[in-house]
């Protein structure tokens, strides 16, 4: 049924001339290599007694990880995964592990750029709400942050995995998600020690609400097949 819902968003979408976002699937809007929806602020990085918030995702779904994510979302995850092949992007997988070689295997997908909006003001890159605790440098100062990827997430036992783990964009890589990082930070201290926190001179207020906007890099004209 899923993948019949899938079928039928794609077909509405490249038939439509209109160029304006429109709401193709509850609470997501969707146009040509365009997805927004609506989120709000999910953790407080303002309080005087826990300034340093620290991060394992970008946003959430409900009831999960709130206090590490910097947004929450109400919308499934498996339904951005419907409007992102709407839009025209392809998913490709999520971070993976060579069992052999004990290594981990970066995710794979189409790229993809996450702003956000307030209050109508200019979009501005998510990753600028992400700082390193011990130098403040913001997230993209980083050698080893590179993009988004849509990477899809997966089907397993229980369904479509970013639903039951409520991984909508991540920032450490719980090889569920369905907007991966392009590199293999993990979410556990014992592997990577956390680094990453809210940048608490640009992150709003908790609960405020937000317009999420997913497009292509701008040096693209259209989504690409990974090579």
């Amino acid at each position: 049924m899923w993948l019949i819902s899938t079928a039928i968003l794609a077909s509405v979408i490249s038939v439509s001339p209109d160029p304006e976002p429109k709401e193709l699937v509850p609470g997501i809007f969707i146009a040509q290599g365009v997805v927004e929806f609506d989120a709000k602020v999910a953790i407080d990085c303002h309080h005087e007694g826990t300034p340093d918030v620290y991060l394992e995702m970008f946003i959430t779904a409900p009831d999960s990880r709130e206090h590490e994510s910097l947004l929450v979302a109400t919308i499934k995850p498996s339904s951005l995964h419907a409007a992102l092949l709407a839009a025209g992007f392809e998913p490709g997988a999520p971070m993976s592990f060579n069992e052999k070689t004990n290594t981990r295997i970066r995710a794979t997908g189409d790229q993809l750029i996450i702003e956000v909006i307030i209050d109508d003001h200019e979009p501005i890159a998510i990753e600028t709400w992400v700082v390193h605790v011990e130098t403040a440098k913001p997230l993209q100062s980083s050698p080893d942050w590179t993009t988004f990827v849509f990477a899809g997430s997966k089907l397993t036992d229980r369904g479509y995995a970013a639903d039951a783990d409520a991984t909508i964009a991540a920032l450490t890589a719980f090889t569920t998600e369905t907007i991966a990082p392009a590199w293999t930070l993990s979410p556990d201290a014992a592997t990577d020690e956390p680094v990453w926190i809210a940048n608490r001179d640009l992150v709003p207020e908790q609960g405020k609400s937000v317009r999420v906007r997913i497009t292509a890099p701008p040096e693209k004209t259209a989504p690409a097949d990974q090579e």
